[in-house]
């Protein structure tokens, strides 16, 4: 009986590689069919954890159900295992192994297969560089809050009026560091800005120059013909270590990037209970956004700061752009969904008539 109970096992093995394999072969063959050349992505990949669940119910029904059969004393068991079993007896496991595939055809289907194409539309838009200051000068109380805050809040609305133009973000203090590149995602940039810190970067020194450098590195690659850097510092610039100010003005000039310049801060400024002061510097942004062919703004107040903003929105100059993104095609989980449960119907069917198990 033993040996009996042996061989059903492997045939119950057996039989599920062979089935579970063609299944397989098959999902593998519609997906390729499907994706026809475009991108596949799973909308949910965690569903695959449920394939897990498939081995585990193969165990149950190849194993432990058999175990826990009912049973009754013969006292002929030999006679018992002389005749041979028939085809019925031999495909008894059948069931279970569709069980098996239902759930493997499930997790597929869980997993949500989705195909999609690439798109190339072009749109009106330009490309801008924000470049934010977060020395420690920006702490400074000033403005509601602090520069910094007032910088964050009119930035985050700056890009929540943008339609088409992708924009980058490149924050600066002793060293820049490029926080978002070119980008059309606004949810994810709004994000980024909103969580910057005084201490993203080392905060004691301010390298406009470099900064500006980092942006015009990331616009070299761009291919929108008007590009611009949109400036938000106090304007004391006092570390220079690959670029200095002067170098930043003129490379922007040859390359046609237009510097708009926004000086944040009072030139009386200082902290309550008689802190330390941090003093503006407006000479050196001026110089900067008239040279490229930008605009200077001066922002003392929240208003003054929101006004700046605005004007340079009006001023900037929108060329054709060619955007390639990614549109969701198909659906596919119902393809995987329908032979489950087809699968599960005729393992109810087969249990209840020819396979029917007693007691």
């Amino acid at each position: 009986m033993r040996r009996r109970a042996g061989e059903q096992a492997l045939i119950a093995w057996g039989a599920l590689l062979l089935v579970g394999g063609t299944i397989a072969l098959a999902v593998w063959g519609d997906l390729d069919k499907q994706k026809a050349g475009e991108e596949l992505a799973w909308k949910n990949p965690w569903a695959f954890l449920l394939l897990i669940g498939c081995a585990l119910v193969a165990w149950v029904q190849f194993h432990l159900r058999t175990r826990r059969s009912a049973t009754f004393f013969f006292s002929r068991v030999h006679d018992l295992s002389i005749p041979r079993p028939g085809w019925t007896a031999r495909l008894a496991p059948l069931p279970g192994v569709f069980r098996v595939c239902a759930i493997g055809l499930i997790a597929v289907a869980l997993a949500r297969p989705q195909t999609y194409r690439e798109e190339v539309r072009t749109v009106e838009g330009i490309d801008i560089m924000i470049v934010l200051d977060l020395s420690k000068s920006m702490e400074e109380v000033d403005l509601r809050l602090n520069r910094l805050d007032a910088g964050q809040r009119t930035i985050r609305r700056f890009i929540s009026r943008r339609e088409n133009d992708r924009i980058g973000l490149v924050v600066f203090a002793r060293e820049a560091l490029l926080q978002c590149p070119l980008t059309l995602d606004y949810r994810a940039l709004d994000q980024i800005v909103a969580d910057l810190m005084i201490g993203d970067v080392p905060e004691l020194g301010t390298a406009i120059g470099d900064a500006v450098g980092l942006a015009l590195a990331q616009l070299r690659r761009s291919e929108a013909r008007s590009k611009v850097i949109i400036l938000v510092s106090d304007g004391d610039s006092n570390v220079a270590y690959k670029m200095d100010p002067e170098e930043a003005t003129k490379l922007s000039a040859k390359m046609g990037v237009r510097v708009f310049s926004v000086l944040v801060g009072r030139e009386d400024s200082r902290f309550p209970m008689g802190g330390t002061q941090y003093a503006v510097n407006p000479e050196l942004l001026r110089d900067m956004a008239r040279e490229t062919g930008g605009s200077y703004f001066r922002a003392d107040d929240d208003a003054a700061l929101e006004q700046s903003f605005e004007q340079i929105r009006e001023t900037l100059e929108k060329t054709e752009l060619k955007v390639v993104g990614r549109t969701p095609d198909k659906e596919l989980y119902h393809r995987y969904l329908i032979p489950a449960v087809i699968f599960l119907l005729l393992e109810l069917v087969m249990v209840m008539t020819r396979w029917r198990r007693f007691p």
